[in-house]
C-alpha cells in the first residue's frame, strides 16, 4: 500500500476550511494545475457524488473518486481506477487555527505505472500536496507579510525612523 499524507495548520475556523474544501469555485483557485476533476455523478464533494480525477502528466489517466463518507470535518472517497483506494479530508480546530489532513491509500496494479509511481511519481505527488496545502493556507490566510514590512521597512511616508538605536547594558 502507498501512503502519502500531508497537514497544515490555518489560522481560521474550520467552517472557512469546510467551504474551501468542498466548493467547486473555491477548490479551483488552490487544487493542483496537474489535476483535472470532472463531474460524473452529484454535486462535488457530498455523500455519494462521484468525479473523475485525472492527472496530466500522465496524459489526463484518472480514477473515479466516491464520496463514501461526509460530515462536518471529515471527507473519505473511495478510489477506483488506475490507482485504488481512499482518499481522506479532515479539519479540526486547534484553539484559533484549524488543522487540515489530506491522506491517501492506494496500490497501483498495472505494473508500467507502479513503477513510475513508485519512482518519481510518488516525490512529484507528495510536493503537489504540500503545494496545494499552501495554497489553501495562504488563500484563506492571505499572503504572508513581507519580509520588508517585517522588519520596519515600507514606503517611504513611513513616520518610523529607519535608523534607531538600540541601547544594551552590558
Amino acid at each position: 500500500m502507498i501512503v502519502q499524507e500531508e497537514w497544515v495548520s490555518i489560522n481560521t475556523t474550520p467552517d472557512v476550511v469546510e467551504r474551501y474544501l468542498t466548493s467547486p469555485d473555491l477548490m479551483s483557485q488552490w487544487r493542483s494545475p496537474q489535476v483535472v476533476l470532472e463531474p460524473v455523478q452529484g454535486e462535488l464533494m457530498t455523500l455519494n457524488s462521484i468525479h473523475k480525477m485525472r492527472l496530466k502528466p500522465l496524459g489526463l489517466v484518472g480514477s473515479d473518486y466516491t464520496v463514501t463518507e461526509r460530515d462536518s470535518g471529515r471527507i473519505v472517497m473511495k478510489i477506483e481506477g488506475p490507482w485504488e483506494g481512499t482518499e481522506l479530508w479532515r479539519w479540526f480546530a486547534d484553539g484559533n487555527r484549524t488543522v487540515v489532513q489530506n491522506r491517501v491509500e492506494y496500490e497501483v496494479d498495472n505494473p508500467g505505472l507502479r513503477v513510475f509511481v513508485l519512482g518519481i511519481g510518488r516525490f512529484l505527488a507528495d510536493l503537489d500536496m504540500r503545494i496545494q496545502l499552501e495554497r489553501l493556507r495562504q488563500l484563506i490566510e492571505g499572503p504572508p507579510p513581507s519580509i520588508t514590512a517585517l522588519f520596519g521597512g515600507g514606503t517611504s511616508s513611513s513616520t518610523t525612523p529607519r535608523n534607531q538605536r538600540i541601547e544594551i547594558e552590558s
